[in-house]
């Protein structure tokens, strides 16, 4: 069953469609005032507001900016506040309507939302059964296998590797193998806040806990409730944090900042970081029992260099419908891809935009990766050309002191011709 928050102050329209919503078979949840509306949100997590935009104790746009990106808000609108609903529809809102309003256009709007609710849900569940990981080489085809049998049981579990090589993707590979794949998949980088924040933002927090908590907020525990919750980077927290993440993994109960009422939870917990556990553990940085509490099975996803196989499908993969030349390949095979997939995505995200037909050459790739193959006697053909193309460029622009126009003149070039192969060719000169 569809769940609508209906928010509007006039308590004739909002007893009436109310009325009418719950005899075509949704569940209406009725607020009164903007605050009453954001409480029943966080309270029953509705798939669909419907937001009268002048409202007291906070609008239809103080509802909106406290909804969970989710849900489908449809704002309702008076004569003369268009303008506000078009900024609500920049802020994220699926539609407007303006009062007065036929019951039917409702209605009309409210199928069209669980249409799209629907679709989502099929992508999701079709998302849910393709691989996001790929075993092209022997080493990632045992992880996976290994992540595959843990993602089975309700384990914890705990990936190392560098930055870069596709750790959070390889937690959300096993909890779509996992039975808790319906369920949501909740990520939270544990170096992206301050304690006192990440606190907040994995535990939630009550209205006044602290200067800027205007209302009651639900953390990432309490979203991840049936499903899954990823720990980036866990290695980088302090211990006082560890000891209330422990506490949580061990009672499967927690407060929200600065409230009293307990809750309890089903979360199954997955972690990763970059750093030697161990090490921390040894320098009293890191609690061993909360990492035997993650560590119930260890994944450690080698870096990129170490599994070169694995290079042409994810570029084929981050490409899309564009081709990869002979000589780039080699580059991109030969380059010791210090920033793992995360470097080889945003390489070849940078070759899109600069390449001006559907194939990538090397001329279109930063300069660093061919400097592994261009100084070589049996470099490839482009890569050969663009070294020296950069060194005749680097030349003119230093006997020109900079100035790309005389630079241009010498070599015969038109002077916008230069600018964009200096560009592409990424050309250091004085």
């Amino acid at each position: 069953m569809t769940t609508i928050l209906l928010a509007d102050d006039d308590t004739s329209i909002n007893a009436g469609l109310a009325e009418r919503l719950r005899a075509r078979g949704y569940e209406v949840l009725q607020a009164y005032s903007g605050k009453q509306a954001v409480q029943l949100a966080q309270d029953h997590s509705p798939q669909i507001a419907l937001l009268d935009l002048a409202m007291p104790e906070g609008d239809g746009l103080f509802v909106l900016e406290r909804l969970e990106p989710d849900v489908i808000a449809i704002m309702i609108t008076a004569h003369g506040t268009v303008d506000i609903a078009v900024k609500a529809m920049r802020q994220g809102a699926y539609d407007f309507i303006q009062k007065p309003f036929e019951p039917a256009l409702i209605e009309q709007t409210l199928a069209r939302a669980v249409g799209r609710l629907r679709l989502e849900r099929q992508r999701e569940a079709w998302e849910t059964q393709q691989p996001l990981l790929r075993a092209d080489d022997p080493v990632m085809d045992r992880i996976l296998g290994t992540a595959r049998k843990a993602a089975a049981g309700e384990v914890s579990v705990l990936i190392l590797g560098e930055s870069g090589v596709g750790k959070e993707v390889l937690a959300q590979q096993i909890h779509r193998w996992s039975p808790r794949a319906k369920g949501p998949f909740v990520p939270i980088n544990c170096t992206a806040l301050a304690e006192t924040l990440l606190e907040s933002e994995l535990f939630g927090h009550e209205k006044g806990a602290f200067t800027g908590a205007s209302a009651r907020r639900r953390g990432k525990i309490e979203l991840a409730d049936g499903g899954t919750l990823f720990l980036d980077e866990i290695g980088d927290t302090s211990l006082t944090f560890q000891a209330k993440l422990l506490r949580v993994l061990q009672e499967k109960t927690f407060e929200r900042v600065g409230g009293e009422k307990t809750l309890t939870v089903d979360v199954r917990y997955l972690a990763a970081t970059n750093k030697d556990l161990r090490a921390k553990i040894a320098a009293g940085t890191f609690r061993e029992d909360l990492y035997y509490r993650l560590n119930v099975v260890s994944l450690t996803v080698p870096p990129l260099r170490e599994r070169r196989a694995e290079i042409p499908s994810l570029a084929k993969r981050f490409l899309e419908e564009r081709e990869l030349s002979s000589e780039a390949l080699e580059a991109l095979l030969a380059y010791p891809w210090p920033g793992n997939i995360r470097e080889l995505r945003n390489v070849l995200e940078r070759a899109k935009v600069l390449s001006e037909g559907d194939l990538i050459t090397p001329v279109d790739l930063p300069p660093e990766l061919l400097e592994t193959v261009e100084g070589a006697p049996d470099a490839g053909y482009h890569a050969r050309v663009r070294a020296a193309q950069r060194r005749i460029l680097e030349e003119a622009l230093t006997l020109s002191e900079g100035n790309q126009t005389r630079a241009a003149e010498a070599l015969g070039l038109q002077r916008s011709y230069l600018a964009r192969l200096i560009k592409k060719l990424d050309v250091k000169g004085r």
